[in-house]
């Protein structure tokens, strides 16, 4: 089934995960543009996760492609690791302590004016490179639990599944608690992007070419 993004988007409801799912050949910086930009225009705020620069990354893969990176001036950020500030900042995060960083991250969402969030997380696959323990892998996923059913937001969590080829497993129990489930992939010179799990009849099965 044929479609484009935004209908994708619009299909989405508040309170959903959804994975976006790329290898390390596919950069999503693209897809993270395009998000923000349909999230404006609809009127929704932007809060992005920043996890280890990884912002800084995609803002300068923008700029190279030669795209209007104001676009990033005005979204909320709240960092995770990392020196490197993009956007404004509202918030930093340990690392590690995944406790304290809910904790402090849910307080964080709490004081935000708006009541409909658009919630791109970016790097979030490169903590389970940090984790010393299958317990904090649970931790880990645990922490996106949480916030299932916060009907405020809509999270999209980008994740290079190239850096999660040794832990299958984690890829497993991310698709499995993730609402709705995209999968990037290059062809060539081009994109698709496939809806290939999705609580919602209409998008399951998509697929939009770029």
């Amino acid at each position: 089934m044929k479609g484009d993004v935004g209908e994708i988007w619009n299909s989405l409801k508040f309170g959903e995960t959804v994975l976006i799912e790329h290898d390390s050949h596919t950069s999503p910086a693209l897809w993270v543009y395009y998000l923000i930009k349909w999230a404006k225009g609809k009127g929704y705020d932007v809060l992005v996760d920043d996890i280890l620069d990884t912002l800084y990354v995609y803002r300068a893969h923008l700029k190279l492609a030669g795209l209007d990176t104001s676009i990033l001036n005005d979204v909320k950020v709240i960092k995770l690791g990392g020196r490197l500030n993009v956007g404004q900042v509202v918030g930093h995060l340990h690392i590690k302590e995944p406790v304290i960083r809910e904790s402090k991250y849910r307080a964080l969402l709490d004081s935000l004016p708006r009541e409909r969030v658009i919630n791109p997380v970016l790097g979030f696959e490169k903590l389970f490179l940090l984790v010393e323990s299958e317990r904090e892998v649970f931790e880990l996923v645990n922490s996106i639990s949480s916030f299932i059913e916060d009907d405020r937001r809509i999270a999209f969590y980008f994740i290079n599944t190239d850096l999660l080829k040794k832990m299958p497993h984690v890829l497993s129990l991310l698709e499995e608690l993730a609402s709705t489930v995209v999968r990037v992939t290059k062809h060539g010179r081009s994109f698709s992007l496939k809806v290939v799990k999705s609580v919602n009849d209409e998008i399951d099965g998509v697929e939009v070419s770029m």
